[in-house]
């Protein structure tokens, strides 16, 4: 689950529970929790303009849409590049959903 939206559900409990508890707090309780709500979009907003994509991730999704299932072994073998890099990439695309990670014979292989 996303941590931003996990911020914002736990935020939503918190607030519900907090006015339905203590009734006569319900309209600070509400005021806190949309404040708090309005800092997770703001970091959230934050995170998605400063997120650049890594140097190779452009190269490595050409790469597995060419090849398909791919290793990361594999990978930097084709692009002749450093493996940190290559993983950089790799965690970055999978994170986005753009890749799918998935376990074969010990090995972590890459798809679309």
């Amino acid at each position: 689950m996303n941590k931003y939206i996990a911020a914002v559900l736990v935020t939503a409990v918190f607030t519900a529970a907090l006015s339905i508890a203590f009734p006569r707090l319900a309209p600070l309780a509400v005021r806190i929790g949309l404040i708090a709500l309005i800092i997770v979009a703001a970091l959230w907003l934050y995170e998605y303009i400063t997120a650049r994509p890594p140097p190779l991730a452009a190269k490595v999704l050409d790469l597995v849409r060419a090849r398909g299932p791919i290793s990361a072994r594999d990978i930097v073998r084709e692009l002749g590049a450093d493996y940190g890099k290559v993983e950089e990439a790799l965690s970055y695309l999978v994170e986005r959903g753009l890749l799918r990670r998935f376990n074969k014979d010990g090995e972590d292989y890459y798809d679309l």
